[in-house]
């Protein structure tokens, strides 16, 4: 027989208080559901808890006694864990673990990590990468508190909030002559060397998009690394295809590269934030809060090629 939470704060207050009404009166309830909660008790442990007298009302047994000490430590010890979780619920400070999976988060989750600790100085951050399914499983783990991802397809366990739909678009080097034109066609792509990068989801919509094409798809150089697929194209190994730009249009190599939209596609991927669903710490809502306000404003417009 189990004894519930309620039924062990009327047991501890009639132990205390010597008296069935008494504790009643405390407790704010009738009588006979002290003295059940009481009959309760001494079934579930087995044992007498009080003895009843009309000169001195009830007194703890030995065996009463013992139980009282356990309740009272068992009772502060919960009373404090809600305490606790109710001060992590609503307090603006703590470990916020984002996970991510965008190649150029460098560009933009500063600013916003920058802006959320300036206004709420108690907040630690840690930052870590990964691929489109690792931060997924993650998130659902209990591993991050909430993660930048590609949502492929509506998970039931991730509540998502997109944040921005980034366009692919074209990468070649800056001496190239497509770099000349406005915007290129997949043809066009297709008759260069192509540079790919190759990570897990992003792969597989690239492929879509040139197998719209004519021609065939002839890859020189796979990477997993968004920056070496800049200093490749730069160095004229190739053309390639993104989706968001770093800040910086500079490589590591230091030449320079030219980023052109697809004509008439909408190919594209859309950056979305997840969080497990249900109530959330305040720190994680202020910082989806803060996400959402980056990219709404024009700052994220340098991240896409329209």
């Amino acid at each position: 027989m189990t004894l519930s939470l309620r039924a062990m704060r009327y047991v501890q207050a009639v132990l205390k208080r010597g008296s069935i009404s008494a504790a009643a009166e405390e407790m704010n309830v009738a009588a006979s559901a002290v003295a059940t909660a009481l009959g309760q008790a001494e079934a579930a442990f087995g044992a007498t808890l009080v003895t009843r007298t009309r000169a001195k009302g009830i007194s703890p047994t030995l065996a009463g006694r013992d139980v009282q000490r356990r309740i009272d430590d068992l009772l502060e010890r919960y009373d404090a864990m809600m305490r606790e979780m109710s001060d992590m619920q609503s307090g603006l400070s703590g470990l916020l673990t984002i996970g991510y999976n965008a190649p150029i988060a460098p560009a933009f989750l500063p600013k916003i990590a920058s802006r959320l600790r300036a206004a709420h100085t108690d907040i630690t951050l840690s930052l870590v990468d990964g691929d489109n399914r690792s931060v997924q499983d993650g998130l659902i783990a209990g591993q991050y508190d909430a993660i930048l991802f590609v949502e492929e397809l509506p998970n039931p366990q991730i509540e998502t909030t997109p944040l921005i739909f980034a366009p692919t678009y074209c990468l070649c080097s800056a001496n190239h002559p497509l770099a000349r034109q406005k915007s290129v066609t997949v043809d066009e792509i297709l008759s260069e060397p192509l540079v790919l990068l190759d990570r897990p989801a992003a792969r597989g919509y690239y492929m879509d998009l040139l197998e719209e094409g004519e021609a065939e798809v002839n890859i020189v150089a796979t990477t997993n690394s968004t920056e070496m697929v800049r200093s490749l194209v730069a160095s004229g190994t190739g053309l390639s295809l993104l989706s968001m730009r770093p800040g910086d249009r500079i490589p590591y190599a230091g030449d320079q590269i030219s980023c052109l939209p697809i004509a008439g596609k909408r190919h594209g991927v859309t950056l979305s934030l997840g969080y497990a669903p249900g109530p959330k710490r305040q720190v994680l809502q202020q910082f989806i809060d803060a996400c959402s306000y980056y990219f709404d404003g024009s700052e994220s417009a340098e991240l896409i090629v329209s």
